[in-house]
């Protein structure tokens, strides 16, 4: 699809994204743009939507005070919840969201109507994603993200945070919407660089080589290299080096573990954020794979 984030992942790690690689890339789009509109339209009941993996919206209020008046203005934020893990080498903003912003995580019974798709299709669709995303900032791609007629999630630098689009600011607040927009982080779209689409209203909903719109493939490159005579000289004298050292052993806990990391990360897993689900992902996957993402 063109204007589109392609990523190649091994065959190694092609059991982490079954949804993934069953749907097109405009499926994917349709069921964030579902995502999207769920969450704009709890922000607009002053309701706070978490999304398990990556973080928090909210709508705040702030006082400001003006030299014959008091400012009472509703402005959106995104708490960022990614490991910190995957973020390595990486600063992200600090956000609170206040005690009394009633936060619930998404619908995807709800999302599943809007959408069009099984509900399970989406709930993976969503949990893949992200854990993808996860995947490409650790290797050092910056892709951005996008929520649609909400703002793009990007680095500016090493500086991770959500910009939100300046209709999506004066949309939510259209009182004090010009205060809202000094007091907010604006997306500043580069079309010299994101090649992104822009809207009739002047704003790139999703800009080219971001997130969701994306395809995944499976690379080949690490079974050709697996079959090249080089790999498997070297293969047969590590077997020997195995067999002589006696170590039946360290083989049938080798088999144990690969057992256990298929248990463990099976796509079927819930995102919940009380089972640390991306911890899971992090320890037991790389040390061993992580190597073979890209």
């Amino acid at each position: 699809m063109e204007g589109c984030c392609t990523v190649a992942i091994s065959s190694d790690l092609s059991f982490l994204f079954p949804t993934l690689l069953q749907l097109s890339t405009e499926e994917i789009v349709a069921i964030w743009g579902a995502v999207s509109n769920y969450i704009l339209g709890q922000l607009k009941l002053d309701k706070g939507v978490v999304v398990a993996g990556l973080g928090t919206f909210a709508m705040v209020q702030k006082h400001l005070f003006g030299t014959r008046e008091v400012f009472v203005v509703r402005r959106p934020i995104f708490q960022l919840a990614i490991d910190k893990f995957w973020l390595e080498g990486l600063a992200c903003p600090t956000e609170i969201i206040p005690d009394d912003v009633k936060v619930e995580p998404l619908n995807f019974q709800q999302l599943s109507r809007a959408s069009g798709f099984p509900r399970r299709m989406v709930e993976n669709c969503v949990r893949e994603t992200i854990l993808l995303y996860s995947f490409q900032l650790r290797n050092g791609k910056r892709f951005a993200f996008a929520f649609q007629d909400i703002g793009i999630l990007a680095c500016k630098g090493n500086f991770l945070c959500m910009q939100f689009y300046s209709h999506c600011i004066t949309g939510l607040e259209s009182t004090a919407s010009p205060i809202a927009l000094l007091h907010s982080r604006l997306w500043m779209p580069d079309p010299a660089v994101s090649g992104g689409a822009t809207t009739a209203r002047g704003v790139q909903a999703i800009p080219g080589n971001a997130f969701p719109r994306l395809q995944l493939t499976v690379s080949s490159k690490a079974k050709a290299k697996a079959s090249s005579p080089s790999s498997t000289r070297h293969q047969k004298a590590a077997e020997k080096r195995r067999i002589s050292r006696g170590t039946k052993k360290s083989i049938g806990m080798g088999k144990w573990q690969a057992s256990s990391l298929s248990g463990s990360l099976s796509p079927t897993s819930h995102c919940d954020p009380s089972n640390n689900l991306f911890s899971v992902h992090k320890h037991a996957v790389f040390g061993t794979t992580e190597e073979k993402l890209m």
